[in-house]
Parts: structure tokens; sequence; C-alpha cells
């Protein structure tokens, strides 16, 4: 579809999105009692979040966004002075730290766990990482909080 070469407007913009996705479900040839299901598997199909137990999902999700209860997170919106990991005293207490650097951490973390970023753990990693990190983030608040 060509670009306008003056600025849509609102009501412009929705029209050419409407017109464009219509005709796409009539290419597909779906009816409308097809287009909800299989627009539901597609999203489902983005994010490994979807076949994750909830606590689990709920843990990545927030890590993803920088929600935790972690000192740094806390810190970054002025909940906490201090950053100082409260578990060994020694680094900053983020998400990396916790996942990756923490000593009092290494009898739950497994033996052969990745050295690569922890965002690609939280984001592209396989279910397995994820469920492994969200497991090692709980244990960590569970002993952090006592």
């Amino acid at each position: 579809m060509p670009q306008p070469r003056k600025p849509l407007t609102l009501t412009d913009a929705r029209s050419v999105l409407q017109h464009g996705t219509a005709k796409l479900w009539t290419a597909a040839q779906l009816t409308d009692d097809e287009r909800i299901p299989r627009f539901y598997e597609a999203c489902k199909a983005r994010d490994l979040l979807q076949g994750l137990p909830r606590s689990d999902a709920v843990q990545i999700f927030r890590a993803r966004a920088k929600h935790t209860l972690l000192l740094a997170d806390r810190a970054r919106h002025g909940w906490s002075v201090t950053t100082v990991c409260r578990l060994c005293g020694e680094q900053e207490e983020s998400i990396a730290h916790v996942l990756s650097e923490c000593r009092e951490m290494a009898d739950v973390r497994p033996g052969k766990w990745p050295t690569v970023p922890m965002s690609e753990i939280l984001w592209c990693g396989d279910r397995a990482a994820m469920r492994t990190s969200a497991k090692i983030m709980r244990k960590f608040l569970q002993r952090a909080m006592r």
C-alpha cells in the first residue's frame, strides 16, 4: 500500500487500517467464527511465558519489566536507599547478580548455568531456563526476607 504524502488524520488512519485488515481476512478466506481462535493461537505462539506455570510466568514478567522486589529495582523507583545485595553484601542486588553472580545462591543454581546475558534468558531462553530463573529469584527473595 503506497504511503500518502500528507499526514493522515486519526479518522483516515483508522479507515486505512480497517480496510487493510478486512482485505487480509478476506484473502485468508476465514469466517468470523475462525478469526478469533486463529488470532488467539498466533498470539500464544509468540511468547514462551504462555507455557510456564503461572507463578513462574509472573516472576519472569516482573523481571522483564524490572518490577521485582530486588533492591536495585526498588532504588530505581525511589523505594530503597541502598542497592547492596542483602545476602552477600558485595554487589548491587540486580537480576543479573541474583541469577548468576551471588555466591549465596550458588547452591540453587544448576551446575551448567549459562553465562549469557540475563536478558537473553528472560526474553529468548527456553522454558527450562525461564523456570530455573524464576525458581532462583523466588528462593533469593525467600532468603532475603528472613
